[in-house]
């Protein structure tokens, strides 16, 4: 059991080490949608995917997501 919570000690922690901070936009029919989010991920692609299911959450009709 030991073995177990510190495997995923250890995942959790070496995850959130390589994480950025990411500021998204919601954009649809080109024009933006709502405000600017701040999302943390390893890469601008798994940033966008967390950003657009936020946004979808709070009931905005996104498209798509730009993340910089």
């Amino acid at each position: 059991m030991n073995k177990i919570i510190m495997a995923s000690a250890l995942l959790l922690l070496s995850t959130t080490a390589f994480a950025k901070s990411f500021d998204c936009i919601g954009y649809a029919n080109k024009v933006q949608v709502g405000e600017t989010i701040k999302v943390n991920a390893a890469k601008a692609i798994v940033a966008e995917t967390k950003a657009l299911a936020r946004m979808k959450n709070a009931g905005l009709k996104v498209e798509y997501v730009r993340c910089k």
